[in-house]
């Protein structure tokens, strides 16, 4: 295809068009061997980036989950890894507000799994929330409705790390020393803290805890309602103790903090730098060996009269090539190297437009760059090479 394209063009009138395909075609095992080495970079530049948006995509996962317009929390709180609760009073006194139509608390901690099939004991987290109206969007609100009205049922985190031992429907565990039976799952998913969840009802955390503290409620307003001037009233009903945020502000909060929080910007963006660095590194030396083999050739075209422009076309062609051949196969290889990943880890590896956009912008300037760079050793080429 790309050498019909270039025969066009050479009809159309442009000689010179497409000749950087022939150079490339002449030796295609040198092509093959340079597309390989700048998938290679390719491949590592989206792997980097893939688990840091990844991590960062988990960390505010639970964000992407509340069924609701606002949130309030404990204003000490940073993350929603932190679980600093506030009073249950904050949420009665939140709901009395005008043009506030329901506020639910959310219950989480940590709790001790323990499968008596093989007796292992491992660490999970629980949210307990109201089965009548679910402020957290963890499955089907029918299938929660029906699951949670037993007090000894659970759902399970179906994406859970494969930690548990053999989870399913049906099955009973203890958490805390409490049995319970695993009556449907949910779709939670582990991030960099937590390897999986159960969601029980509220009322089954009341009975297991009588004075329980929610970490957040969840609130909507009514419909139409202004979400700017509802916020504002709250803010101004309730005391200092607790913030009042909308989960669109919550999700980029968690994000921002775990980017801050952790070197997680800086060991990434290294990788992505790195592998920028090399494909560059392998683009440059490809072209200047392609450059070096040809200069009798070359300097046969200079003595022709053929200019800088020429040239720079030439070189910059065979880099546009390579660059954009071994992105393509970069590209592959990381579709299935996500797909290993998201199974092995359970973090949310998403190859979408935006990373392949993130990807393509620094290999384009590798190879561009490592084109200029080959560009400088055809400066002292002269007819007398020829000879």
């Amino acid at each position: 295809m790309l050498l019909l394209l270039a025969r066009l063009r050479y009809l159309l009138g442009a000689p010179e068009a497409g000749l950087g395909l022939r150079f490339i075609a002449f030796r295609p095992a040198r092509f093959i061997a340079a597309a390989s080495g700048i998938a290679m970079a390719v491949l590592v530049m989206f792997v980097e980036w893939g688990l840091m948006s990844a991590i960062l995509r988990s960390q505010a996962g639970l964000a992407s989950l509340i069924d609701g317009d606002l949130v309030l929390m404990n204003s000490a709180r940073d993350s929603l890894h932190e679980w600093t609760r506030i009073a249950p009073v904050r949420i009665s006194q939140a709901a009395a507000v005008p043009g506030i139509a329901y506020a639910a608390p959310v219950f989480q901690s940590g709790m001790l799994l323990r499968n008596p099939p093989d007796l292992a004991v491992h660490r999970i987290v629980a949210f307990g929330i109201s089965p009548e109206a679910p402020p957290l969007k963890f499955a089907d609100p029918a299938v929660v409705r029906r699951v949670l009205a037993r007090p000894d049922a659970v759902l399970f985190d179906k994406l859970s790390r494969n930690i548990y031992g053999p989870v399913g429907i049906g099955h009973r565990i203890e958490l805390d020393g409490r049995p319970f039976e695993i009556a449907g799952t949910a779709r939670v998913g582990p991030d960099i803290v937590m390897d999986g969840s159960v969601v029980m009802s509220d009322g089954a955390w009341r009975a297991r805890e009588p004075d329980a503290w929610p970490v957040m409620g969840v609130l909507r307003v009514v419909p139409k309602g202004d979400l700017a001037k509802i916020r504002t009233h709250l803010r101004a009903a309730l005391p200092d103790d607790v913030s009042v945020i909308t989960v669109k502000e919550l999700w980029w909060r968690e994000v921002f903090f775990t980017f801050r929080a952790a070197p997680i910007g800086i060991i990434f963006g290294v990788g992505v730098a790195a592998g920028a660095l090399i494909g560059g590194i392998v683009c440059y030396q490809i072209l200047f060996n392609e450059v070096m083999d040809l200069r009798r050739e070359l300097s046969t075209l200079r003595a022709m009269g053929f200019g800088a422009r020429f040239f720079r076309r030439l070189i910059l062609e065979q880099t546009y090539l390579l660059t954009a051949m071994g992105f393509l196969a970069g590209f592959a290889a990381a579709f299935a190297t996500y797909r290993f990943l998201a199974a092995t880890t359970g973090l949310a590896m998403v190859l979408d437009w935006r990373s392949a956009l993130a990807v393509a912008i620094p290999a384009a300037m590798m190879g561009h760059l490592g084109g200029i760079f080959a560009l400088r050793h055809l400066s002292g080429f002269a007819a007398a090479d020829v000879y």
